[in-house]
């Protein structure tokens, strides 16, 4: 074995990832080929899957998942997605790094707070994590950027994960942007988690319809976000953010399942300053002034409702070693 192995072989690396929530997002108009161009403004907030990493003495790779309580996730029930990106993210840094295979084995464990399938950025928060914990375990000389430009390729919303803080998105046929901006102060808001069978492309398809039914010609050539929304959201104003964030797809998303306007409404009712669906997804995000209304509320909505809700806050940072 290579010196280079016997040093990996004596660490535990483990680092973090957030959860990346859409407070708001703009759809624009479909092209001759049903794609259409969609921008997130994101926060990462205070939820994160976490990667246990471990060198192994051969070339084997296992990959397990456990739950918030550290019970071990049956193979069944992780999407084989989640589980072909972290894959893929090894094969990529490695080939990056020129790393013998055969001195890259690995044991891997992702301890899942983002729950599956829910559009909160799970799937890249895990593969983000485990790139972080990587880069260390190999003893890396990489810039972040260069893991961002990884990310980028390894799949959606890595790079995102890697980023953290406040993002304005867009995405394309053609393109992938991320901006980022400078955060003041945070803001805190209730998480209701959701997985629902949807695909994306239904989701659009039901846009375009809605659109053609309310007669909306509404030039969506240049997707951009308010400056006032920009001000608020890196100036922590939770009242005006509450004003101004906006979901295309959640009109579309309440028509194919209308049990989810009750879900926002008792999210209201109950003391939020806004409630929206987030993104593509059937989560939902209400906004609160404080972290302390944020546990009342969710308190209060999980009681009535009997449905999960979370506190949390953000921006936070991106992918980091614990």
């Amino acid at each position: 074995m290579s010196a280079h192995a016997a040093s990996d072989s004596r660490f535990v690396v483990s680092a973090q990832a957030p959860a990346m929530v859409a407070i708001a997002t703009a759809v624009g108009t479909p092209s001759s080929f049903d794609e259409a161009a969609v921008a997130h403004l994101k926060l990462a907030i205070s939820r994160y899957d976490v990667a246990v990493v471990e060198a192994r003495k051969d070339k084997e790779i296992f990959i397990s998942f456990e739950d918030g309580f550290q019970n071990l996730i049956d193979y069944g029930d992780i999407p084989q997605q989640d589980m072909a990106q972290i894959f893929r993210a090894i094969d990529e840094l490695r080939t990056h790094l020129q790393r013998p295979r055969e001195i890259s084995g690995l044991d891997i464990t992702i301890q899942k707070n983002i729950p599956f399938e829910t559009h909160l950025g799970g799937r890249a928060a895990s593969t983000a994590a485990v790139l972080v914990a990587l880069a260390r375990l190999w003893h890396a000389s990489v810039a972040r950027e260069d893991l961002i430009r990884l990310g980028n390729r390894i799949g959606d919303g890595v790079a995102e994960a890697l980023t953290g803080g406040a993002l304005i998105t867009h995405y394309s046929a053609d393109e992938q942007l991320q901006t980022p901006l400078l955060v003041q102060r945070e803001l805190a808001m209730v998480i209701v988690p959701a997985a629902v069978d949807i695909e994306p492309q239904e989701m659009f398809q039901k846009v375009t319809v809605i659109r053609q039914t309310q007669s909306d010609a509404h030039d969506r050539s240049n997707l951009e976000f308010d400056s006032k929304l920009l001000h608020a959201v890196t100036h922590g104003e939770a009242e005006q953010v509450a004003l101004m964030m906006h979901n295309d797809f959640q009109s579309a998303l309440v028509s194919i399942l209308p049990e989810h306007n009750d879900w926002l409404t008792a999210g209201m009712n109950e003391g939020a300053l806004a409630a929206q669906t987030i993104g593509v997804g059937a989560s939902l995000v209400f906004m609160t002034e404080d972290m302390s209304q944020a546990i009342e509320l969710a308190e209060r909505f999980e009681e009535h409702m009997e449905i999960s809700a979370v506190a949390e806050y953000g921006p936070v940072a991106g992918a980091h070693l614990l």
